[in-house]
């Protein structure tokens, strides 16, 4: 019933585009572990990586590195960036801190040609600071099996598993005793925090992507009964608890069938009232497709827009997840804030400015991209393997499949 209520709002506000369902990669996705009493107790997600590295994420931003430095000598490769920074100060927020940030984001990438990229990634896979901290962080995550993206009859399952950031803390502590060149320890400090998080990633990912099946998918074609479909939507939320957040973990135990189901109408109603407030600020508004994007033409261009996320921080404009008519837009976009953030490590900058950037720099993308999870399930349901591909290429994260 729930659900129903549910629909019917989304059909309020826009026309959603509906298609046969096709939940052949739902299946491929995930799987279900019962009881002997037949119920559902936990969610897998079929396609984590278990035998993960560094290595992959490591070789990435080497290797984009050192393509963008390729590209810098370009003539046109100015213009290029001129036209990244105007995309970053093209907003409804003139604030002297927005602009200090898009000026360092800058010198980042303008300090990438300068640095010793050979040296200081030879220097940093020394010292046995990276295999420490990937053998530390993969017991961890032994501990907590990644696989599981769901937990129904465990309402504190996540709560009391949230540990790895630990694990980073002390990796990162270890490092400053091994490392005296500040640019090799702060390459070796973003890689281990990175990759921690894009491992964990993975699980973020796919709830996003259930959320999508939950929503638009009848429990009986997807093998949950309600009941188990609502306390599936509140694991997924129990999991995005903060480990100090005590109080919020107390009312998922208190209210867990429901939970998540609260959690969630919450999220619509607000992306509902969003939706119909903007409708005059594209040139049209096309499909909706699920509780977080819809389709619209904005500056002539066709795009999906995110409904939960802004652009940035500071920003209220609907982030963009999508362009039609520019396919690698926002992959190249995402591409050079990651390389941002590679670059603050090179700059002689305090401390308290280069966290200030690189959070800035995060509410970019991190965010944005994870619901992403959701506009691939759009996709699959509809048999669009190609847009499926083309958003899993936005993420920059090698540890997703």
């Amino acid at each position: 019933m729930f659900k129903k209520v549910l629909a019917l709002m989304m059909v309020c506000f826009c026309s959603y585009s509906f298609a046969a369902q096709n939940l052949a990669t739902f299946k491929k996705r995930f799987s279900f572990v019962k009881n002997t009493e037949g119920e559902i107790t936990y969610v897998r997600m079929n396609l984590v990586n278990k035998k993960w590295t560094i290595a992959p994420y490591l070789k990435q931003i080497k290797q984009d590195i050192q393509k963008e430095i390729q590209r810098m000598q370009s003539k046109s490769y100015q213009h290029e960036l001129d036209n990244f920074i105007n995309q970053l100060a093209d907003d409804d927020n003139k604030s002297v801190q927005v602009a200090e940030n898009i000026g360092v984001i800058r010198r980042s990438l303008e300090s990438l040609e300068k640095a010793d990229i050979e040296g200081i990634f030879k220097q940093a896979a020394t010292k046995g600071v990276l295999g420490k901290f990937q053998k530390e962080l993969k017991n961890a995550l032994m501990m907590l099996d990644l696989s599981v993206i769901a937990s129904t009859q465990d309402a504190r399952y996540f709560y009391k598993r949230n540990v790895t950031y630990e694990v980073v803390k002390r990796a990162i502590d270890f490092a400053k005793k091994k490392f005296s060149s500040v640019p090799v320890l702060n390459l070796v400090s973003f890689v281990m925090v990175r990759v921690h998080d894009m491992v964990l990633e993975q699980r973020l990912y796919h709830q996003n992507m259930l959320l999508h099946y939950l929503q638009n998918v009848k429990e009986n074609d997807l093998g949950v009964t309600v009941s188990e479909a609502d306390r599936i939507f509140s694991s997924i939320y129990e999991s995005r608890i903060g480990v100090l957040s005590y109080k919020e973990s107390n009312l998922a135990v208190n209210t867990w069938a429901k939970y998540g189901l609260s959690k969630f109408y919450t999220m619509l109603r607000t992306a509902n009232t969003k939706l119909r407030r903007n409708t005059r600020v594209f040139d049209s508004v096309g499909a909706r497709y699920d509780f977080a994007f819809f389709e619209a033409k904005e500056d002539n261009e066709r795009v999906v827009k995110n409904l939960i996320h802004t652009k940035h921080s500071f920003s209220t404009k609907m982030a963009t997840a999508y362009n039609y008519d520019k396919p690698d837009a926002v992959r190249r976009f995402r591409s050079l804030l990651n390389l941002g953030q590679v670059g603050l490590g090179f700059l002689p900058i305090p401390g308290w400015l280069k966290g200030q950037v690189d959070s800035f720099i995060d509410s970019y993308y991190v965010e944005q991209k994870l619901l992403e999870g959701a506009l691939v399930a759009y996709f699959d349901i509809n048999g669009n393997t190609l847009m499926s591909k083309n958003l899993k290429a936005q993420l920059i994260n090698p540890y997703i499949y």
